[in-house]
């Protein structure tokens, strides 16, 4: 082959590449199915992603003994059984529903460990975390675990998945030996164990029990620094094309928009809300994707900035809700919302999106030790007051609440008594209003 053949052939090479590369270029369209990925955002990070099991926990685990009530809420014992549940083999699950009974006399049933979640938790996404096979779990969802210490024979043990919300009942069964291991190295060593502490089991009502702490109790009070995080880190997370956004001073921060899409910043509470108008709310997904695609929107931009923990889901309101919790296991309430992530969808994506700014040092700079009354006490003192109907107290529980003043660099976590009313979380030492952002 001569050098001017092998010319030609190149030649014709390039012609024939460039052609296509012309071709590719007028025909290119964007991946409108990508865009259209309700967990899609550009690629920023903010601060971490997390896994299921980081995310949704349960809050509460107590140990029922013979008169005797033991529980925790520490994280790290709290992970340390759910860590030991996840390795046992649960075989499908039975609706047992109509076999229980009373539903409050099967929960706190002498041998019986009760493992509390924040609001009902659908069996479809969590099952992984504790290595559900079953299938045919769409249907169910759940509020509590129940391990049963009593009925155990020669092969296997139940362990009840059940709802307080729906008053459903759900069983399954595992090998003999796992619930035998459980009762002597966990339920046996509860009342000894540094991280639980004894409970009393109190009737509200005819019809309604609670489990509250026995004794009085000291807490420390904290000061943190924040770490305020800029804005144009969200703004670049969360909208598609931060290119035409316009930035506008407002007299309680920033605001940034386009089109269809807002994000207001408020200097002052630091919380920011992202609105994109042109979803639809009239949609209903199903509790399962809901909270699937909720912990994907934060993990697509890394947005887990605190200990963040699944608290609420409404269905009916395409709603989803996120509580910081510090490492004993403490709820952190606040009353403009700096201390939860709100998500409310649209028909294809977020509809608002409401967080705080910053994340928290890792240690405070400061704390002092607060002396609370026992849960007992505090329960009898609720029950007492005049605008209260006691078979509506659902909840009460040790709680932080965090406060900043405006100018102020930080931020303060003052414990409390926290109840649960009328689907509303309440403080013991405020008025009359109730905690916004609450949907549980």
């Amino acid at each position: 082959m001569t050098y001017e053949n092998i010319k030609s052939i190149i030649l014709t090479i390039l012609i024939v590449m460039s052609i296509y590369l012309t071709w590719s270029i007028w025909t290119y369209q964007p991946k409108n199915e990508l865009m259209d990925d309700p967990s899609f955002v550009p690629s920023v990070e903010i601060s971490e992603s997390r896994e299921i099991n980081q995310v949704i926990k349960p809050v509460q685990i107590y140990y029922h003994h013979d008169n005797e009530h033991y529980g925790t809420t520490q994280i790290s014992e709290i992970d340390r059984i759910i860590k030991e549940i996840s390795t046992w083999s649960f075989a499908e699950l039975e609706d047992v529903t109509n076999q229980t009974g009373n539903l409050s006399e099967f929960i706190y049933e002498k041998g019986h460990a009760q493992i509390v979640f924040p609001d009902l938790v659908p069996m479809e996404v969590y099952k992984n975390v504790l290595g559900i096979k079953d299938e045919n779990t769409a249907s169910v969802t759940f509020d509590q675990i129940i391990i049963d210490l009593n009925n155990i024979n020669k092969q296997n043990g139940n362990v009840y998945f059940v709802s307080t919300t729906d008053h459903r009942v759900f069983r399954t069964s595992v090998t003999a030996s796992f619930i035998t291991n459980f009762k002597e190295d966990y339920f046996e060593k509860g009342s000894a164990n540094k991280y639980f502490a004894p409970y009393a089991l109190e009737t509200v009502s005819e019809n309604h029990k609670l489990l509250v702490l026995s004794e009085p109790v000291t807490i420390n009070a904290y000061n943190y620094l924040l770490d305020v995080i800029e804005t144009t880190k969200f703004r670049d997370a969360l909208f598609r094309n931060p290119d035409p956004v316009r930035r506008n001073s407002t007299d309680a921060g920033e605001e940034y928009k386009d089109s269809s899409t807002l994000l207001s910043v408020n200097m002052k509470t630091n919380t920011l809300l992202y609105v994109d108008t042109t979803q639809e709310k009239d949609v209903t997904i199903d509790s399962s994707h809901l909270l699937q695609q909720s912990i994907d929107f934060v993990n697509g931009h890394k947005g887990w900035t605190d200990n963040y923990y699944f608290v609420g889901i409404d269905e009916l309101e395409q709603t989803v809700s996120f509580r910081i919790y510090d490492s004993a296991g403490h709820p952190i309430f606040s009353d403009n919302g700096m201390s939860e992530i709100l998500q409310i969808w649209g028909k294809t994506s977020i509809y608002q999106y409401l967080r705080n700014n910053f994340i928290l040092d890792n240690q405070p700079v400061e704390s002092s030790a607060v002396e609370l009354m026992s849960g007992v006490d505090t329960l009898k003192r609720l029950k007492e007051r005049e605008n209260i109907e006691p078979e509506f107290i659902q909840e009460l529980v040790l709680g932080y609440e965090m406060k900043r003043t405006n100018g102020d660099p930080l931020i303060h976590l003052e414990p409390s008594w926290y109840y649960k009313y009328k689907d509303q979380w309440w403080n013991m030492n405020s008025g009359e209003e109730g905690l916004e952002f609450g949907l549980e």
